[in-house]
């Protein structure tokens, strides 16, 4: 048998699979693949769009389509894949057709903020529609035949462990290799699950109470992938990282001694890059651990880290209304605690660690009065001589299952031109402030990737999480890594000539 992986790419609240990332998905898959003995080959949708006429799909037995997005975003290189290119792409294929990624799920995804995607037609189209573990459900196809196959098949993840290790050879197969960030998931499902969760999140309803992988586990996935030629890693795929193996629900104390076994192991394998992603700010604001937590970060971790916290909004009767769990001060002090621990500068010239907000807008309870609030916090964050790396102005999408309904985003709608005022003043007002704050003029980034040429500028990123956006007028090559002195910034990004 042979198969084939296309990765139409996936951004979830707990997870990112859109290059320079590598996901999960692609990866588990390929591990199952691999166990059984099916000869398997991958690319990504960029490489296919390029390559298409030279493709013979009719070679192979199975082709998995993986895409869907949870947290749309905007992308430097990729062009992520929607359904409908798939089943255009596939639609006189003969084989099986399995489709993978949040698109496959009950509740959908969305290529932007505002609007969900009907997608029910095109998920008609595949064989098999994975809406439980992609691992779990092609072992028992492989295994059982198609008849025999439950979509909503969900695994432990001791069952996972060989199919994670076996799955990072998938990586050589990267067009970008060994350009690229591998994703690792420490664990699934949310403690607020018990609770009921933020009203527009999807984690707690697709998993429940979390599941945590071992830290052997991880660090043995980590291993394997290393010894692939990755060396960029981001921690990212959990909910709060400050919460790994937290077994208080609602509000989790930090298990301190297993997030240092974890990193501990993480750091003496000696990656070049090893970042989180996701942290509660109520759970580091209201937990004394959350301070040596936050030491650890810095110790093991590599400069340039980000944690971005879930704000969603600093209105308090937007944070009732939709159950959120931080409220303002304990944003701010959890801001705080990371700029006192981690906003000393690394060798690569970004601090250890500092904090990123996310806003979302289009929720509950939302007015006129909420875009002042937020932007008066900000402001505060700014005036108190603190540092934000990123913050991350997004509109909420109505998944299925959530508690968001097309009706509040009728009424978002009508705040449309206030979302985009908000969004601009932001822009000009505190994020090219915080980039001047975090990066003075002089300093220099090392180790920036030239990723594309563009109106006679070369734009190029660290790997790491939340990169910043580096434009570059000296002549340099693609796909080299240069040093790179500030001379100038934009609303969110640097220009800088190279350090000879």
């Amino acid at each position: 048998m042979r198969a084939l992986i296309i990765d139409g790419y996936t951004d979830e609240p707990a997870g990112l699979g859109v290059p320079p990332y590598i996901g999960i998905y692609p990866r588990y898959a390929y591990g199952v693949l691999d166990k059984f003995g099916v000869e398997t080959d991958y690319t990504t949708i960029d490489k296919f769009r390029n390559i298409r006429g030279k493709f013979n799909l009719d070679k192979y037995n199975i082709i998995i389509a993986i895409c869907g997005f949870h947290t749309p975003g905007k992308y430097l290189r990729a062009n992520p894949a929607t359904l409908k290119e798939f089943v255009s792409i596939l639609y006189k294929y003969n084989g099986i057709k399995i489709l993978a990624g949040p698109a496959a799920t009950k509740f959908g995804s969305s290529q932007i903020g505002g609007k969900i995607e009907d997608e029910k037609k095109y998920k008609d189209f595949f064989d098999i529609v994975i809406e439980g573990d992609v691992d779990a459900v092609i072992k028992d196809f492989l295994e059982f035949g198609l008849e025999k196959v439950d979509e909503e098949r969900m695994r432990n993840y001791s069952e996972l462990r060989e199919f994670a290790i076996r799955g990072a050879k998938v990586v050589k197969q990267h067009p970008e290799y060994p350009y690229i960030i591998a994703e690792i998931e420490t664990y699934r499902g949310c403690h607020r699950a018990v609770c009921g969760g933020c009203s527009f999140c999807v984690e707690p309803r697709r998993y429940g109470l979390p599941e945590f992988r071992e830290e052997k586990d991880i660090i043995d996935e980590v291993k394997a992938l290393m010894k692939e030629g990755v060396r960029y890693f981001r921690i990212g795929r959990q909910p709060c990282i400050y919460s790994y193996k937290a077994h208080d629900f609602d509000n989790p104390k930090p298990n301190v001694e297993a997030i240092e076994r974890l990193f501990r192991g993480l750091n003496s394998l000696n990656p070049k890059v090893l970042h989180i992603d996701n942290a509660n700010p109520y759970v580091i604001a209201n937990y004394e651990e959350s301070v040596e937590v936050t030491k650890i970060l810095v110790k093991y971790c590599t400069p340039g880290n980000v944690a971005a916290f879930g704000v969603e909004s600093f209105d308090e009767k937007v944070i009732k209304a939709n159950n959120l769990n931080a409220y303002p001060e304990d944003v701010i002090k959890a801001v705080e605690i990371l700029n006192k621990i981690g906003g000393k500068r690394g060798e690569n010239g970004l601090p250890y660690l500092l904090p990123g907000i996310n806003l979302l807008f289009g929720l509950k309870g939302e007015r006129k009065e909420t875009f002042n609030i937020n932007y008066q916090y900000l402001k505060e964050i700014y005036d108190r001589g603190l540092m934000l790396r990123r913050i991350n102005i997004r509109q909420v999408v109505p998944f299925f299952g959530t508690d968001i309904t097309l009706k509040d985003l009728k009424k978002a709608e009508k705040r449309k031109k206030l979302f985009l005022w908000f969004k601009e003043k932001i822009r000009n007002d505190i994020d090219n402030k915080m980039l001047k704050r975090i990066l003075p003029k002089g300093t220099v980034l090392k180790d920036v990737f030239i990723e594309i040429k563009k109106d006679n500028l070369y734009y190029g990123r660290q790997f790491g999480s939340y990169p910043i956006l580096v434009g570059i007028k000296d002549n340099v090559r693609l796909r080299e890594f240069v040093d790179v002195e500030v001379i100038d910034y934009g609303r969110r990004s640097i220009t800088g000539k190279v350090v000879i």
